[in-house]
């Protein structure tokens, strides 16, 4: 038998992690039970929520109001711009709960 012919065999020497039978094995444990559905999120994520509006608003407002003063002053208005987005960002992610780190089911 030739050196290629070995390599593509059912059974390749090893089990691959499979069960005895070629079963695929159990999980370690069960989901975790979903959270409770809130219409608002809780009293610290509200107000890191809106704070970080205000603060997108603010930086909007800011960047506008740069950049109508002179052109010449468009990279300071970009940054606040790009500010404004990233805090609206955060806000929105405040505000539908946060961030979930462990939200695969299995953990």
């Amino acid at each position: 038998m030739t050196r290629l012919a070995h390599a593509h065999d059912d059974d390749h020497g090893h089990g691959h992690g499979h069960g005895e039978d070629g079963d695929i094995p159990e999980w370690p444990h069960k989901p975790a039970p979903p959270e409770p559905k809130r219409i608002l999120p809780e009293g610290p994520l509200l107000l890191r929520g809106l704070g970080l509006a205000a603060l997108a608003v603010v930086l909007g407002f800011t960047g506008m109001r740069t950049l109508r003063a002179s052109w010449l002053l468009s990279p300071v208005a970009a940054a606040l711009g790009a500010g404004g987005l990233l805090a609206a960002w955060a806000a929105a992610i405040e505000l539908t709960g946060g961030e979930k780190f462990d939200d695969h089911k299995w953990v």
